[in-house]
């Protein structure tokens, strides 16, 4: 591909896999805006300046619509700023006075800072986690946080695809004080991704797991749990059968009634409440550790119910079996394929024998999946 830069609009020549995009910017600048495109994301990389062209009025008083239409690839980000006049910059919200928006979108609303895929009323209300502090099912009582994206009041008949996070009391920054391990800021990250057009709007669903019963509630029920012996956890003196090792007591798992408090309980409660778009390809999961472990088992075995999962740093090593064989990694190998798409990643900084396991894993097995034509797509990420 060959593009040559120029100060003038449209005299810049490019091949014929590039299509027209189109930017609607909102805006009470009387003159006429210029979209500036940048070639690569690097910061000495040429830029093409195109003309914006009067849409029509706004949807205010004194709002103009401006328009312009960028040859574009036909995949892939994109950057680019918008200048007001005198290379003052509408630029990106939080950002610097001179940066670029950078997004994967190919027609797309600019107001406020903020990138949007469809067009977006004058004056938005801000995201929120709303917290449903009792929420009763199947399985014990427990809290469910919601996330509402930005601009959720003001657009009664838009419908948003729905991820389900687990350990839910960690996820939101806006419930931070609930969290047994710090907040994983779900809510703040959605926010950047949402405005920059990185990630489609949506509910985050964050399930709250059951305290004491965590374990065998994420825990598949192929599996087994041997915790310490309730005496022994409290610093008292166990059974250890004279060879010093602490009474162990057997639990089985259950994320089988899980999945189905999910499928039964929770999602026709946030369908019935929220605006939630239905069917599996607009479902997700996500969890970390024991929770990456059950959005592998949602994956696999109740397909039905979500098409995209997340599992970070999952808790592989827990499903080790007498043989030494992962169980929940020979499931995965195992035909017939399945309709879903799989994220996998895992750090370095956990206990040694438990980091190796997990570092291992991903990606031999994403190359074994997609081989095999057990999953239709995996990313997998070891840091």
């Amino acid at each position: 591909m060959t593009i040559t830069t120029t100060e003038h609009p449209q005299s810049f020549s490019i091949t014929d896999n590039h299509s027209r995009g189109t930017v609607y910017f909102y805006s009470r600048v009387r003159y006429a805006p210029t979209l500036e495109v940048r070639h690569t994301a690097a910061d000495d990389s040429p830029i093409t300046r195109l003309p914006f062209t009067h849409a029509g009025s706004g949807r205010v008083r004194d709002e103009i619509c401006w328009r312009a239409d960028p040859l574009l690839p036909p995949t892939g980000t994109w950057q680019f700023r918008i200048d007001i006049g005198h290379h003052t910059y509408a630029v990106p919200e939080n950002r610097g006075s001179f940066d670029f928006y950078s997004t994967n979108l190919r027609q797309l609303w600019v107001q406020y800072g903020q990138l949007f895929d469809y067009e977006p009323a004058p004056a938005l209300s801000l995201s929120r986690v709303v917290k449903i502090p009792n929420f009763t099912g199947a399985l014990a009582r427990r809290a469910l946080y919601i996330y509402l994206p930005r601009g959720y009041d003001q657009h009664p008949h838009k419908k948003y695809p729905v991820m389900y996070m687990h350990d839910g009391q960690n996820c939101f920054e806006s419930f931070a004080h609930d969290s047994y391990s710090g907040s994983w800021r779900a809510d703040h990250t959605a926010d950047a991704l949402i405005a920059h057009g990185h990630m489609r709007e949506c509910l985050i669903v964050g399930v709250s797991n059951g305290g004491h019963e965590r374990i065998p509630e994420y825990l598949p029920p192929y599996a087994t749990y041997q915790p310490l012996h309730r005496g022994h956890a409290n610093g008292e003196q166990g059974n250890s059968g004279g060879h010093g090792h602490p009474k162990f007591s057997l639990i089985p798992g259950h994320a089988n009634r899980t999945a189905d408090y999910y499928q039964h309980d929770v999602a026709p409660f946030v369908a019935q409440y929220y605006r939630a778009e239905q069917g599996r390809e607009h479902t997700a999961t996500c969890g970390s550790s024991m929770g990456g472990l059950f959005s592998l088992y949602m994956a696999w075995e109740h397909t039905d119910f979500a098409q995209h999962h997340a599992a970070l740093s999952t808790s592989f090593w827990i499903t080790r079996n007498p043989q030494g064989q992962l169980t929940a990694v020979e499931r995965l190998r195992q035909r017939p394929p399945r309709d879903i798409r799989l994220w996998l990643d895992s750090g370095s900084r956990d206990a040694p024998t438990w980091a190796t396991t997990a570092n291992t894993i991903p990606l031999p097995l994403a190359t074994h999946c997609l081989k095999m034509g057990t999953c239709k797509g995996i990313i997998s990420i070891t840091i």
